[in-house]
């Protein structure tokens, strides 16, 4: 596992920067979250660099870089609050579709997102519940194909993206993936601390799937395949929350710095330094976690709910530092402010807060504790 950037992954860090400084300043995050024109050049701009295509393989129009180069461009996306479905689409159509489908509809799916002609995401969540277990959506066989029905909470970049994965169970009993066109899917949107991404309700009203829209091959259980691509997506809101609390915290020190904030003094001081201190530290565990799923580690699960849980914690520290430190918005930079502490806020509530990804580490480590302790007393006993 490589924990050192190379030179061209800190090349492409130092140009996403300049570039999203360029291309999204604040004033342009700030228009397209009040429903102001821009998003769809902000795209082609993406495009035009050839980030949609970044982790795509090659022998799709892709570049075929690894995770941790995305990992950096995510972060410096959270760092912009960079509007649009491009981080739904990466990090969690894009692994899906690569864990779970055929190579025929990799080709299908994938190549239109390294073009920039495409966009997707995920719809999963249920109940409040990320976790595939959880699942009661169904999919009910019906001629060449499947009737869908269930109901979608969550579902990122929805209703702007063009394809939706959905999770439902079949009459088996087995998870099955479905490759649900948007268009074709009643959406409800929600109000949501981000208002610079759309969340959105799904209702699921026999909505009819053709066989070849669902992954992989037929009657194949989809669990395994997605718990590996929310790896990827777990690491990928922490990092999108990274840049955020990234972006708070050098806000912050420019105010103390240009005087904007009263009474700089110790405390101020030591404010400062603790949101230092917990954004690197969770940037060391992200990190991390990157390589982990970069190198499918056997370990790359309980590291991604290190990051999150971590990140979740800093982004507590970060806002509420942050939104102290200012007190009352008394000019346009200081209003902008909200728009990073919703991103950061509502990455954390995504796919699992600090608290529920704590607890899963301790589960996994208890099933690990009592799997060895079963295995010693078998040894004892022959």
């Amino acid at each position: 596992m490589h924990l050192e950037f190379t030179d061209e992954q800190l090349e492409l860090r130092d140009s996403a920067r300049a570039i999203l400084a360029r291309e999204c300043p604040p004033r342009l995050v700030r228009d397209i979250a009040a429903g102001g024109p821009g998003l769809e050049e902000l795209a082609t701009a993406f495009t035009w660099l050839g980030w949609p295509a970044l982790t795509i393989e090659v022998d799709l129009g892709g570049l075929g870089r690894s995770f941790v180069e995305l990992a950096m461009l995510l972060e410096e996306l959270g760092r912009a609050a960079a509007p649009g479905p491009f981080l739904p689409t990466q990090a969690l159509f894009a692994p899906v579709v690569r864990e779970a489908g055929t190579t025929a509809q990799a080709h299908r799916f994938l190549a239109g997102v390294a073009a920039g002609a495409s966009t997707g995401t995920l719809a999963l969540h249920e109940g409040g519940r990320w976790d595939p277990l959880t699942v009661v959506a169904t999919a009910e066989r019906d001629g060449d194909g499947w009737l869908l029905r269930g109901h979608k909470q969550h579902v990122m970049g929805a209703p702007e993206v063009d394809e939706v994965v959905v999770a439902a169970r079949r009459d088996s009993g087995t998870l099955g993936l479905f490759v649900v066109p948007a268009a074709e899917l009643t959406f409800k949107r929600t109000t949501s601390l981000d208002p610079t991404r759309s969340l959105a309700n799904v209702e699921l009203n026999g909505v009819w799937v053709p066989e070849a829209r669902m992954l992989g091959e037929p009657d194949v259980d989809a669990g395994k395949a997605l718990e590996v691509a929310l790896c990827d997506a777990t690491v990928a809101l922490a990092l999108d929350g990274l840049g955020a609390c990234a972006a708070l915290f050098d806000s912050c020190l420019a105010a103390a710095h240009d005087g904007r904030i009263a009474h700089v003094g110790q405390a101020t001081e030591h404010a400062l330094a603790a949101m230092l201190v917990s954004i690197e530290m969770s940037r060391a565990l992200i990190y991390q976690a990157a390589c982990a799923v970069t190198e499918r580690d056997a370990g790359a699960s309980r590291m991604a709910s290190a990051a999150k849980a971590a990140m979740g914690e800093c982004q507590r520290l970060v806002t509420g530092t942050c939104l102290e430190l200012h007190g009352t918005p008394i000019d346009r930079d200081a209003r902008d402010l909200r728009l990073w502490v919703g991103r950061a806020k509502a990455d954390d509530l995504l796919f699992g807060s600090a608290g529920d990804h704590r607890r899963m580490i301790a589960d996994q480590l208890l099933s690990a504790r009592r799997a060895r302790a079963s295995q010693l007393a078998t040894a004892l006993v022959h």
